[in-house]
């Protein structure tokens, strides 16, 4: 008889499980020394429950929104996560089915209806969900789970509490927000956020990356004011981008990147949701940006980039799954890249403790310190870092 043997990394597949909100905050086991001015929460969205009874949700944006916080105090760290009482989430659990359409995942008539209310039922229309498990940002004072419709879920970002459902046409602001990263012109690269995909054998999921385009980081920049401007003329005058943006006959604008990073999928790695200091240089002149890399679909290192010089700094431990970094100024900070890096981190193959909160020295990607908490956190998508 032939065994077959599967790549320890195939245990990525256990950040694609159900899990359990916590009935309060948990304390973690911290190694290594938390600067003292880190105080604040990490706060991340993200899909936890990926099926209702019998029927499973068949994409990664489907799975119904959770809420993770890692607060840090004084040196201490604890770990919380709830999931965001939706129309989505309340009504699936009452009825013990999925009830409204989701991104890949169609809902079906109550079967328990009579068959003229489940024929009628099909003539209401699509039923479109506000289960907000891509990003939370904030407006104003208030903070806001999203996802990629026009409903927001207002939160408690202390206690992950669900406040109230708000459509975008009373929000006096434009959103811009999504997991972009995630999605590409590509079918491919579309459909590999299916869970069937990704949740099958490591060797299959291995073919199906080396079958996608080859991965780039590109800048594009957007002129603001193209009125009375001449044909043919490159509109970016910025001196620190090869980017450019001409005016066409039509009135369009054509862009052409600058590229950032190339790299084969063979021996290199690319990235995946690149984050800069956008507390001090959103809409500057920067010079750092920190991500994802990946070799394969799911990202298994923390990487930071040099824009200008295109020099690499990594940070990457065996079986390990990181959250995209957020970058965190230090109070005193003189250079871009004085702060810290925050990012939630899985190890499936870990019996005790399998996921922590990393602290990394944002200049040279080395660990400052490790929160380990004894449970399962499944993947997360998007988030913030709130002092």
């Amino acid at each position: 008889m032939v065994s077959r043997l599967e790549h320890p990394a195939g245990g990525y597949k256990k950040i694609f499980e159900s899990c359990e909100e916590l009935a309060e905050p948990i304390p973690a086991h911290v190694s290594g020394n938390i600067p003292a001015w880190l105080t604040g929460s990490l706060l991340r969205m993200g899909p936890g429950l990926f099926e209702i009874g019998d029927e499973p949700f068949y994409h990664l944006f489907d799975g119904q929104a959770l809420m993770h916080k890692f607060d840090l105090k004084d040196g201490h760290v604890t770990y919380y996560r709830r999931f965001i009482r939706t129309d989505a989430y309340v009504r699936a659990m009452t009825e013990k089915r999925i009830v409204i359409t989701e991104f890949g995942t169609a809902a079906y008539p109550d079967p328990c209806k009579n068959i003229f209310s489940r024929f009628f039922t099909y003539f209401q229309g699509i039923e479109v969900t506000d289960n907000c498990l891509v990003n939370i940002y904030p407006i104003g004072e208030d903070f806001y789970a999203c996802t990629e419709t026009n409903y927001i879920t207002k939160v408690d970002p202390d206690t992950l509490e669900t406040i109230k459902k708000v459509g975008f046409c009373t929000v006096t602001i434009v959103i811009i927000c999504g997991p972009l990263s995630l999605i590409d012109r590509h079918d491919f690269v579309y459909n590999y956020l299916y869970l069937a995909n990704v949740r099958q054998n490591w060797e299959e999921v291995k073919k199906a990356a080396i079958r996608a385009p080859q991965p780039e980081v590109r800048r594009y920049v957007l002129p603001l004011d193209i009125h009375r401007e001449e044909q043919g003329k490159n509109l970016v005058s910025l001196p620190y981008t090869t980017a450019t943006a001409v005016m066409c006959s039509d009135g369009t604008v054509w862009l052409e990147p600058e590229v950032l990073f190339s790299g084969p999928h063979q021996g290199k790695y690319s990235y995946l949701k690149l984050n800069i200091n956008y507390k001090k240089y959103c809409g500057k002149n920067y010079t750092f940006a920190y991500g994802l890399g990946l070799n394969h679909f799911v990202p298994d290192r923390i990487c930071k980039l040099n824009v200008k010089s295109k020099e690499t700094w990594i940070w990457q431990e065996p079986d390990a799954y990181p959250s995209e970094p957020l970058f965190v100024q230090s109070p005193d900070a003189k250079d871009e890249d004085d702060g810290v890096l925050l990012s939630i981190v899985v190890k499936p193959g870990v019996t005790q403790r399998p996921a922590f909160l990393l602290i990394l020295n944002a200049t040279d990607l080395t660990e400052i310190a490790r929160a380990e908490v004894d449970v399962m956190i499944p993947v997360t998508l998007h988030g913030l870092y709130k002092p």
